[in-house]
């Protein structure tokens, strides 16, 4: 259960075991695609530099922010057209003449858009597709078939395979997308885009947009590979995380910053502490009070001789002074809670032996999250 260093090494044997991985410009759609999703502007404007310069055109990147409107909306969409065009201006003052590519050849005339749609949805999905909430909501059924896979997707300035880069990693930006995503990867592998690739679109997410975005791409990618051991859930931290403690009070990376300091008329701290995911404190004890405030993730509190209690965002958790106990992270998740110590300069702390991976692994297992 517990194997959390060994993912990363899995995917890149994964990957290197595919000879055909992403190009530079098919790596440049990734970010694009994802920052348009997003609707950050100033990062995204970074990255169409960098695709630019890594072989896409002008109309390629254009296409990708066309086509990622059926998916993210207009606003976007226009929003990153707009900042691509303020981008190309920049290039051009400093005399940087960027290829534009061809424009999409006009659609064929011997089919309607929703005749050549459900020719490239259902070649797409392997099926037709039907029934559920096509058939429930007919009109969106149309519009996925004559717009989408007709209209957009039989404009041929892109390849199949390339936007279905971009459709995964638009949708990777989306809470809630999950299930598009596992739809699409399908339709990504049916346009030729192999296993290595895939993996390859949360490491660039990773690297270039964020770890919650990577996270969400790799909790799909994980299910339907049936990989053991995902990807640790992200979080973002309230208050500063600092840096991993030295001390040997913990298992794991533990991140400490002190976010009050003790004086004559406050005589009380309190400090940020983040625990990587597996991370935990050793069993421990206060001799007064330990107050926890929990603010990201998911984690765990357990006194000696009890269940372990499931921590989450919001929860708070008032230890008593002598009571023997650790706490920590889920074994999937990153976990932040703000450790408020009354009166520290009487409220010393006896730290005793390391929670067990038998100990920890049988919480993580048996105890409803």
């Amino acid at each position: 259960m517990l194997g959390i260093g060994g993912i990363a090494q899995a995917e890149a044997q994964e990957m290197e075991n595919d000879k055909n991985l992403l190009s530079r410009r098919q790596q440049a759609i990734v970010p694009i695609a994802a920052l348009t999703a997003k609707g950050d502007t100033a990062h995204l404007k970074t990255v169409l530099s960098e695709g630019l310069e890594s072989g896409l055109t002008v109309s390629e990147i254009k296409e990708v922010m066309t086509h990622l409107y059926a998916y993210t909306g207009f606003p976007r969409s226009l929003n990153a057209l707009t900042t691509f065009m303020k981008v190309l201006d920049e290039r051009k003052a400093k005399n940087i003449n960027d290829v534009e590519g061809k424009d999409a050849s006009p659609l064929p005339t011997d089919k309607t858009s929703l005749e050549l749609g459900t020719e490239v949805q259902t070649r797409l999905s392997g099926r037709p597709v039907q029934g559920g909430v096509m058939a429930f909501a007919p009109a969106v059924d149309y519009f996925l078939k004559a717009h989408l896979f007709g209209d957009l997707f039989g404009r041929d300035n892109l390849a199949e395979s390339d936007r279905e880069l971009a459709t995964l990693s638009a949708l990777a930006s989306l809470e809630g997308a999950e299930g598009q995503f596992r739809s699409h990867v399908r339709y990504a592998t049916n346009a030729g885009v192999t296993s290595g690739q895939l993996w390859q679109i949360s490491h660039i997410l990773k690297d270039k947009v964020g770890a919650r975005e990577a996270w969400r791409a790799n909790q799909v990618l994980s299910a339907i590979y049936e990989r053991k051991y995902p990807m640790p859930e992200p979080i973002t931290d309230v208050f500063p995380r600092g840096k991993v403690s030295t001390f040997n009070y913990f298992t794991g990376d533990v991140y400490n910053q002190r976010l009050v300091s003790p004086d004559a008329e406050t005589p009380c701290q309190a400090s940020n502490v983040t625990f990587s995911a597996g991370a935990r404190t050793r069993w421990h004890i206060h001799s007064g009070t330990q107050i926890l405030l929990c603010t990201a993730g998911r984690g765990w509190y357990q006194e000696k001789g009890k269940s372990a209690q499931a921590l989450k965002a919001g929860d708070a958790v008032n230890i008593r002074p002598g009571v023997e106990h650790w706490h920590g992270a889920a074994y999937d998740s990153e976990f932040s809670h703000v450790s408020v110590i009354p009166n520290p300069k009487d409220n010393k702390d006896t730290w005793l032996e390391a929670v067990s991976e038998e100990e920890y692994i049988k919480v993580n297992s048996t105890t409803v999250k």
